[in-house]
């Protein structure tokens, strides 16, 4: 439904500046023809000037004509929820201070947004539309650049995109171009970021390299590696425990804000299949503890091994074993 009206863009300004101009040309009009005597032809020059001014005076307060548009459709507001891998990250709730609270995953802090009941009391005005982007259908890329532009190009009668996100984007181009064209459209968009601007105080135990299998009473080199996220460095003691009861403690200093590598010795006693867990003690500083400790299977196996040896030329190993065997058969 359309109604047209015409209307003026005046301000206290232009009106003061109109007034000021009319009054100026009717005075300076009237006082040009009693000068003349009060002639018709000079009457009707002067008429002339004063409509001049109003016409100018007309165009000054900016007149123009105002459709106005009633859509029969609802506008509509598209919430965007990034899925992306980055959104797994658990560093939701650093402002608990006293610790109290477990922290929350980016994934997990932006659920309530992505709740159709949340968004109930739009219901009556607006449509609103919950769209997750950056999922594992499309191989969990987060594009924001593609997702933005497709709340735009899918929904005709847009009216704001509420986005949740992290922020980070690893493929596609810019966010801000979409978000510029959106902003020339008046289109706004409310961002609702998630996750902590610094990194956590963690320490990740992110590979734990334990064999497939091993030899009885041989020792096996057990070799992981321990990410710090710390501002300092400490000693920390490790523990390795052997599903047969067996516990082996090794010492190693963590290095901050990097990688340190370092291997445990185990020499098994007996053959068999066994669970190996190695584990590292949580730091007073640190709030995810999850990821401290690390658990793999290895088979513990007895082998002989049996070496075949070519020479070309007999050598005096050769000899030698010539010799010792027919001693042995002499003595026989």
């Amino acid at each position: 439904m359309t109604h047209t009206s015409f209307a003026f863009q005046a301000t206290t300004m232009t009106l003061a500046i109109s007034g000021l101009a009319l009054l100026g040309v009717c005075i300076l009009s009237w006082l040009a023809w009693q000068r003349s005597g009060f002639r018709k032809g000079i009457l009707a020059l002067e008429l002339l000037r004063i409509g001049i001014v109003v016409f100018a005076v007309f165009l000054l307060n900016q007149p123009e004509t105002v459709d106005e548009y009633t859509p029969n459709e609802k506008p509509t507001v598209v919430v965007l929820g990034d899925q992306s891998l980055s959104m797994d990250t658990q560093d939701v709730g650093l402002e608990d201070v006293s610790n109290s609270t477990p922290l929350l995953t980016r994934r997990q802090a932006i659920e309530p947004l992505l709740d159709p009941g949340a968004w109930e009391a739009l219901a009556d005005r607006l449509d609103v539309v919950i769209t997750p982007f950056a999922t594992e259908e499309n191989g969990s890329k987060s594009n924001l650049h593609e997702a933005l532009t497709k709340a735009r190009s899918e929904h005709v009668n847009l009216r704001a995109v509420v986005m949740a996100s992290d922020g980070d984007w690893n493929a596609g181009l810019q966010p801000v171009q979409a978000a510029m064209r959106l902003r020339l459209e008046q289109i706004p968009i409310f961002s609702v970021p998630v996750g902590s601007q610094s990194r956590l105080p963690d320490l990740d135990l992110i590979s734990f390299d334990v064999p497939t299998f091993g030899i009885a009473d041989k020792n096996v080199r057990i070799p992981f590696t321990i990410e710090s996220s710390l501002p300092r460095d400490h000693v920390a003691q490790v523990d390795l425990t052997i599903s047969d009861g067996t516990t082996i403690k090794h010492q190693v200093r963590v290095a901050a804000m990097g990688r340190t590598s370092d291997a445990i010795l185990w020499k098994p006693a007996a053959t068999g299949d066994y669970s190996l867990k190695l584990s590292v003690p949580q730091h007073p500083e640190e709030r995810i503890t999850d990821n401290n400790s690390r658990e793999t299977p290895i088979a513990i196996r007895e082998e002989k091994l049996r070496v075949l040896v070519v020479e070309s030329l007999p050598r005096w190993e050769y000899r030698y074993l010539r010799m010792r065997c027919r001693a042995i058969q002499a003595l026989k």
